[in-house]
């Protein structure tokens, strides 16, 4: 039987009860015995002076010790002094006529033991009773009270962890009523987290097939709607190639389609366009007669990005009141407008291979490199791997007999990481390990691979390779956990190829390995990975034969590597002035963190920069700012520097070092003749909270027009 606290407590009560008892004990057996001695005594010495007087004379003792002998509690009698003497033992000096007469008198030890034993035994017993009797009501009021209601919240706990999210009804105000209303309240985040979770897989389902703004789409806005608690949505679309813009407002009631040109825009919408950021406010006097007539008092909008700075549009979250959005329901509408973004991208991309089909004879050819060239854009290693892995593939196709399937596998390789274009860059570009969650956003890209070219009939019969190339013989691959057999044997190939050229390819971050180590460590999953039988056909083809170069100049090797190269750069660094951008923040706080035991943040802004701009030149202005850094540079070497905005930067110093900054910004500020605001940041325990800050002074520092 399994112990529990409960159990544990029953035990201590035991033992307390037992303690108790022989503590009772042991304290009423002293205190009889000490009482019966203390009486013993004053009795034999009566006994011995009435006995004295009765005798009269020493010559009489006889009778005396006699008489003695008999008197209760009386052992023994002897004349003179006692051998040893203890507590029991009484010492008697007698003045008679005739002369002195020692008497020595030894109690009955047993006696007396004895009578202070029964009456301890008795006093035990009684507090043994009451002990255990209370003990017992009091085990009995847990078990009640406690343990029952207790016992019945875990039972209704196990459901729910077996899927069924059924609340728990009310019982009561007590401990447990609030235990149950937590639990209540945590089952409806989990619902609620459950539908957040549904809807952006739905999106991705939807959007990443192309299916485009359809009534699946608005239902689901109307969800985002319902969820974040606001009233409206406006999504604004780029149509490529035009400057005409699709406008789609979505409220929790209906959709409204119309189109505008970029020029037409006003109000909120071309802040959002010219500025590229996300912008919050309930400034009413910047919005259009049109916003104002949809009841916007506050307004969350952000440009569509999805790959490199490109923007496709822009979405605009808003509500009939001034009541902000939580952080929760902004990071989930930032992800659905990703979704957006990803998905009008795509739609680009069709698009574009639509029009190439139109002017191409070469149908198949085109198809295959427009899709190949989608993802390079996101991530320039995967042309040549994915060549690479076509050729690999078909060689060993070949080499196993399969004449007629090793065009659709060559196809197949070529498609297979087409997904990872709706991959974020912030996972795809990671140089350092992806943690649980990002790996398992990545375990994604089969699946968007296969969704992305599905319907293309001429490459049906290379759907398995595409959609399963990374299902492991042994069951531990994904997406679906096929083993041996159940892997279609064109993902079997796929795997192996696929595998062979990542451990044999050179990234930014490693180096690759030697093809006959690569070999080795196949050969090592033979059975447990990979098919064996696929791995003996690949073993000579993958150490001999090398893949052509790549049959146009779309990208050369070199410029591959380089483009790998700048790109994490490009995603960190300011193009101007060198230092970390805004998207570094985290990372430069955390090096911050990493080298100094203390550190100061501070903001320097470079104030009425846009007039410089305007009446100087936009050179004058990035001189201003390349020589800002390189003054932080020169005095502080240290630093660590983010350009934050357009016109300011915040700087990361070991220890308190204002007073010297303060005087360096007036130095630059007598030099370059501007007028710098240096403030220095408290009140932050992490990156995100001063994500916070900076936000707060960013807005409290630009004026209306510019948000």
């Amino acid at each position: 039987m399994k112990l529990d606290k409960y159990h544990l407590l029953t035990g201590i009560a035991v033992l307390v009860s037992l303690l108790v008892t022989a503590a009772s004990f042991l304290t009423a057996y002293r205190f009889t015995k000490e009482l019966l001695l203390h009486e013993s005594v004053i009795d034999a010495i009566n006994y011995i002076e009435v006995t004295a007087a009765a005798a009269g004379s020493k010559k009489n003792s006889k009778e005396l010790f006699n008489v003695l002998r008999r008197a209760p509690y009386i052992e023994s009698v002897k004349e003179g002094p006692p051998a040893e003497k203890d507590e029991f033992t009484l010492t008697k000096r007698l003045l008679f006529p005739d002369g002195p007469l020692t008497v020595t008198v030894k109690l009955n030890r047993r006696e007396i033991e004895s009578k202070a034993s029964k009456t301890a035994v008795k006093v035990g017993a009684f507090m043994a009773v009451v002990t255990s009797g209370l003990l017992a009501l009091f085990l009995f009021a847990i078990h009640r009270l406690y343990l029952v209601p207790l016992n019945r919240i875990r039972k209704e706990v196990g459901k729910i962890q077996m899927g069924d999210l059924k609340k728990l009804p009310k019982e009561g105000e007590d401990e447990f009523g609030r235990i149950r209303e937590s639990i209540n309240k945590m089952i409806d985040s989990i619902r609620e987290r459950d539908e957040r979770a549904e809807i952006i897989s739905s999106f991705i389902q939807l959007l990443t097939v192309g299916k485009g703004f359809n009534g699946e789409f608005v239902e689901l806005m109307q969800k985002v709607l319902k969820l974040t608690e606001a009233d409206g949505i406006v999504i604004g679309v780029q149509k490529r190639n035009s400057d005409a813009i699709e406008i789609r407002v979505i409220t929790r009631y209906g959709e409204r389609v119309f189109e505008k040109n970029s020029s037409e825009l006003d109000g909120i919408e071309p802040y959002i366009l010219a500025l590229g950021r996300e912008i919050e406010t309930t400034k009413s006097k910047i919005l259009s007669k049109g916003e104002k007539a949809l009841g916007m008092k506050y307004i969350f909008g952000m440009p569509l990005k999805a790959m490199s700075d490109n923007t496709a549009g822009y979405v605009i979250v808003y509500k009939t009141k001034e009541e902000p959005i939580s952080e929760e329901n902004r990071r989930f509408i930032k992800s659905i407008a990703k979704s957006i973004a990803a998905a009008v991208t795509i739609k680009w991309l069709i698009e574009e291979l639509e029009e190439k089909l139109r002017k191409e004879k070469e149908l198949k050819e085109k198809i295959l490199k427009s899709f190949v060239r989608g993802i390079e854009i996101r991530d320039s290693y995967t042309r040549g791997h994915s060549e690479r892995v076509a050729f690999y593939s078909r060689e060993i196709a070949r080499a196993m007999g399969l004449r007629e399937e090793a065009e659709s596998i060559y196809i197949a390789g070529l498609l297979h990481d087409i997904g990872k274009i709706g991959i974020p860059d912030s996972i795809l570009l990671k140089p350092e390990k992806l943690t649980p969650e990002e790996y398992e956003i990545i375990k994604l890209h089969p699946i968007l691979s296969y969704e992305l070219v599905k319907n293309l009939d001429f490459i049906k019969e290379s759907l398995d390779g595409i959609k399963y190339h990374h299902e492991r013989w042994d069951g531990s691959g994904y997406p679906d956990n096929l083993q041996r057999e159940q892997i279609p044997l064109s993902a079997r190939i796929i795997a192996v190829a696929d595998s062979f050229d990542a451990m044999t390819s050179a990234r930014i971050y490693r180096k690759g390995m030697n093809k006959r180590a690569a070999v080795e460590e196949l050969i090592k999953g033979k059975g447990k990975l990979y098919d064996p039988e696929v791995v003996d056909n690949a073993v000579h083809i993958l150490l001999h034969k090398t893949p052509p170069p790549p049959d146009d100049d779309y990208l050369s090797d070199d410029l591959i590597k380089e483009i790998e190269e700048r790109r994490l750069d490009y995603y960190l660094r300011d193009h101007l002035t060198g230092v970390f951008n805004r998207n570094a923040l985290e990372l430069a706080f955390n090096q911050a963190k990493e080298r100094f035991k203390k550190f100061s943040a501070f903001v320097l802004d470079v104030e009425k920069l846009r007039e410089i701009n305007i009446e100087k030149g936009w050179r004058e202005g990035d001189r201003i700012l390349k020589e800002i850094v390189n003054h932080i540079k020169r005095s502080f070497p240290e630093a660590i520097t983010v350009r934050y905005s357009g016109d300011n930067f915040v700087v990361f110093l070991p220890g308190s070092f204002r007073e010297k900054l303060k005087k360096q910004v007036e130095k630059i500020e007598r030099e370059l003749n501007v007028k710098l605001k240096l403030e220095e940041l408290n009140n932050f325990k992490d990156v995100e909270e001063l994500k916070v800050i900076l936000t707060e002074l960013e807005f409290s520092s630009r004026p209306a027009a510019q948000m």
